[in-house]
């Protein structure tokens, strides 16, 4: 998750061209389940700017194959971040224990 902070930016034409093309390559051998980017457009009451100029989902079968995900690439995708924005990424790991839909 990347905060909206007084006078932070975002590079989304880096985010979405060389750090996603690092992305897949670093991630092709740990085989993600699936990969989400959520720009943020808003908050409540409607029309608030959002807390967050991007949030970047990385869905994997088990906390094993995210730690060792985690392990291989981690450092390489922090020193990229430099180069699509000047704020520090905040790392949340969750587990989806309910999905609904499809």
């Amino acid at each position: 998750m990347y905060p909206t902070t007084p006078g932070s930016r975002f590079n989304w034409s880096y985010y979405h061209g060389p750090h996603l093309d690092l992305a897949r390559r670093l991630l092709s051998a740990r085989r993600p389940v699936r990969t989400e980017i959520d720009p943020g457009v808003g908050r409540l009451p409607p029309g608030t700017p959002p807390p967050y100029h991007a949030v970047g989902h990385l869905f994997f079968r088990t906390m094993e194959e995210l730690a060792s995900a985690l392990e291989a690439t981690a450092s390489e995708f922090v020193a990229d971040e430099r180069n699509c924005t000047g704020v520090v990424s905040v790392v949340q790991i969750s587990e989806v224990v309910e999905q609904v839909g499809g």
